[in-house]
């Protein structure tokens, strides 16, 4: 009897325990439900505490000090930014000499080629159909463009930055702070608008000019013929074959290797580059009279006649490549 009793007495406990069990879960549910809202009053106190006057968790008077602070701390920042600036700006950088000249300068005193037409700085092929303009549009437009920079300069007045004499046997270091004009119809030639730069009649003219180097002057092997000299030629046997005629604008003939050559020249008047406002650097014109038809010549020019010029096929120094392709239909 004794244990039967115990039975039921345990029975009766877990029941009262299941019940509060019950109850308390009831509780918990109802403190939760109760909390949710609580959370959402609780940021709209963050955000504005009408007991405190707070915003944002600061006063009014707090919200000012820091933003005082800022203020004087971002513009000392901002001053001390513009002060290393202007030091660097006008104390480092003059803008009439650059900073590095010389063998110091990325040229290092050794002038290379550039030449146009390029319509496209990612490739160095020139390419047209003899006769049809729709083909040579980008280079026509290429050398126009270069054409009317330096007409521009031409049709100007003449004033006090003009120099007088800039014949070819002029010396270069008369009045070197002095620009001369580049007549272009008259050092270039036929090679002009007027004559769609030779690519109409299937004499395409191609323009090739020295990098401006500051303060370099031309040092000539030659004394009878003081000027910086180019030629050009095919970089292949093939391509010599191909490659017909060469005419240069100017041109005159040299005799510095024994063998006398005929060759353009970059008159030495030009010289030197010394960031005169108005500077236009000499050109040279080279006009393909007789490219094979339908055949890939690729052209190597480079400068001749100089002491202080190294040619270098690594880097390019003193020459330039490009690709020409005449098609006949």
């Amino acid at each position: 009897k004794s244990n039967h009793d115990a039975a039921a007495a345990a029975d009766a406990a877990n029941a009262e325990a299941s019940a509060a069990n019950a109850d308390l879960d009831v509780d918990i549910d109802a403190t939760n439900e109760e909390a949710r809202p609580c959370r959402g009053a609780a940021f709209l106190r963050f955000l504005y505490n009408r007991n405190t006057g707070q915003i944002l968790g600061r006063t009014g008077v707090s919200w000012a000090k820091i933003g005082a602070f800022y203020i004087v701390y971002y513009s000392c920042l901002a001053g001390f930014f513009v002060g290393m600036l202007s030091v660097f700006l006008y104390g480092v950088i003059v803008e009439d000499i650059p900073y590095r000249t010389g063998e110091n300068s990325l040229l290092q005193m050794n002038p290379g080629l550039g030449f146009r037409p390029q319509p496209s700085m990612d490739s160095t092929l020139i390419e047209f159909v003899q006769g049809e303009p729709a083909t040579y549009a980008g280079e026509m437009a290429n050398l126009q463009q270069m054409y009317d920079t330096y007409k521009e300069m031409e049709l100007k007045p003449d004033n006090v930055n003009v120099r007088k004499a800039c014949e070819p046997d002029s010396k270069p270091d008369r009045e070197p702070f002095k620009v001369c004009k580049f007549n272009w119809t008259r050092w270039l030639q036929d090679c002009n608008p007027s004559t769609d730069f030779g690519y109409a009649v299937g004499k395409p003219c191609v323009v090739l000019k020295m990098n401006r180097v500051y303060g370099w002057l031309p040092d000539p092997l030659d004394p009878e013929v003081p000027h910086p000299m180019v030629t050009c030629f095919g970089e292949n046997p093939a391509d010599t074959e191909n490659i017909g005629e060469l005419e240069y604008f100017p041109s005159m003939e040299t005799n510095y290797t024994g063998t006398p050559a005929r060759m353009g020249y970059f008159s030495q008047a030009y010289f030197p580059y010394l960031k005169q406002v108005g500077y236009r650097a000499p050109l040279v014109a080279v006009r393909f009279s007789n490219l094979r038809n339908n055949s890939l010549v690729m052209v190597r020019c480079e400068l001749r006649n100089l002491r202080n010029s190294r040619i270098n096929t690594v880097d390019r120094d003193g020459m330039v490549r490009f690709e020409i392709f005449k098609r006949v239909r």
